[in-house]
């Protein structure tokens, strides 16, 4: 709401805000309107009430540019729908024209709840094409071909999300590739006869793509027969500059047919090690950040996985920001990653005090580092320090890596009953620009005296989290957060 007037608007079905609304007389202001049709409501009866409500307060509404409609389906209501289909889909379909008149300047348009119910499934799909010829953007639970002329049904669209339901029909709209700047796709098949129509182009070109985001389902083993996907187009992303991949598996076939500029702003990709030879192979030489996490699949060759990761990740490649997150699964050593272009790691491999000291001392650009299976301390290395066992005010030489944020895990091999390891007073005091501590199994009282005991060694110190399960709560006097 703005001293103008009200802006933006929410309809459910009890009507309250739109009674609130038809008293302040204020409808030529509305820029944006959301309509909840919640579960517990029969919807048919719902979206007229909803329709008749708007039309009393304004025939038209000539300002609304973005509608938000949610169908909240649950399993049940969702039966009720199906065991009534003809007559349900009968009473929505007048529905389109309705809301196409009470909104007739809609050009983002955000569909929810399809996924739940065929039938809505179908009335959203003819609601979005209702207004095909004026969206910019559209998001909604069912799936859209995009292809190059002559299929066209959405020729203004610049931003489109869409999720792969279990009701999708798609052959009835098509998008145009030349048109869109941002696309995002959630919940892709893992069938290519699932999720693609036939496409006779072989090449297809988007000039103006400058974000990508697709999402494959976490619990399935994506694409594990790469020669199933040999008959997908060859897509051109000339302008591309972020690029998401979630769970995208051992190999992403939209990845493998895709490619990329030379130079991007940002990738992310979480997916199992295959999928590091894939984006190697796309064409990108230069990105400013690279976002790595590495699933669980012990069955690629670990050389050759620390070889894309040394190709991916060479200073020439990455040159501002790069984040690597490895399961446990990979062993490495410091070496293997000493002159790569990465500020932040997690990583999963078992290891002692030794070898976490050797990683942040090798690793010199480290902003960020996570260990998540420390093991007992080493009981060969000596980590007590002499010259802060008197004067603590003497000179400490801190670590090159300018690590702001510390994260120490210990497997379950270690008691947080016993003493402060002497790793975290080691580190502690040998990163000044330290902002974030996280530690697991360690005695919370006792940390925090040795962080109050040495604090002129690291001044920037502001977060600390601990693992409470057997310590009582407690306040770190000065500091902002715990």
């Amino acid at each position: 709401m703005k001293n103008r007037g009200i802006e933006k608007v929410s309809i459910d079905t009890l009507m309250t805000n739109a009674h609130l609304l038809k008293s302040t007389k204020m409808f030529d202001k509305v820029k944006t309107v959301h309509i909840t049709i919640q579960a517990n409501y029969y919807s048919v009866t719902s979206l007229h009430l909803i329709c008749s409500e708007m039309e009393k307060c304004l025939k038209q509404w000539p300002n609304v540019i973005e509608l938000n409609l949610c169908f909240g389906f649950n399993y049940f209501s969702r039966l009720r729908a199906d065991r009534n289909i003809n007559r349900y889909q009968a009473s929505m379909q007048p529905y389109v024209k309705t809301i196409g008149e009470l909104l007739p300047r809609v050009s983002k348009l955000v569909l929810q709840g399809a996924t739940q119910c065929e039938v809505l499934d179908e009335w959203f799909g003819d609601l979005a094409l209702h207004y095909s010829n004026q969206l910019r953007y559209l998001d909604r639970d069912y799936c859209i071909v995009i292809d190059t002329p002559p299929l066209q049904t959405f020729n203004m669209l610049t931003n489109l999300n869409v999720t792969f339901g279990e009701f999708a029909n798609y052959s009835t709209a098509c998008a145009a590739a030349s048109q869109l700047q941002h696309l995002r796709i959630y919940n892709i098949p893992c069938s290519v006869d699932e999720s693609l129509p036939a496409v006779k182009t072989t090449t297809i070109v988007f000039p103006e793509l400058r974000y990508l985001l697709l999402e494959y389902p976490r619990a399935s083993n994506v694409f594990a027969n790469i020669k199933a996907h040999a008959s997908l187009p060859k897509l051109k992303l000339p302008c591309l500059e972020t690029l998401h991949i979630l769970f995208g598996g051992n190999y992403c076939p939209v990845l493998a047919c895709a490619v990329l500029p030379t130079s991007m702003k940002s990738i992310n990709i979480i997916g199992q090690y295959g999928i590091l030879s894939v984006l190697d192979k796309c064409g990108v030489q230069r990105v400013e950040k690279l976002m790595m996490t590495a699933l669980l699949n012990p069955t690629n060759n670990a050389s050759d996985t620390k070889n894309l990761i040394k190709s991916l990740y060479d200073c020439n490649r990455v040159t501002r920001y790069g984040c690597l997150r490895l399961d446990k699964t990979l062993t490495l050593k410091p070496e293997d990653l000493e002159t790569l272009t990465i500020t932040h790691l997690q990583i999963g491999m078992e290891m002692d005090s030794a070898m976490v000291i050797a990683f942040i001392t090798k690793l010199s650009r480290l902003v960020d580092i996570k260990f998540t299976n420390v093991s007992m301390e080493d009981p060969v290395l000596n980590l007590a320090d002499p010259e802060i066992n008197g004067d603590i005010g003497k000179t400490v030489v801190p670590f090159a890596a300018p690590i702001n944020s510390l994260s120490v895990n210990y497997n379950n091999n270690r008691d947080s009953t016993q003493p402060v390891p002497e790793l975290i007073t080691y580190l502690l005091l040998r990163l000044p620009m330290l902002r974030y501590l996280t530690a697991n199994k360690v005695s919370a009282e006792d940390i925090t005296k040795h962080v109050e005991q040495f604090e002129p060694h690291f001044p920037h110190l502001s977060h600390i989290s601990f693992d409470l399960e057997e310590c009582p709560p407690f306040i770190v006097k000065g500091r902002k957060g715990v």
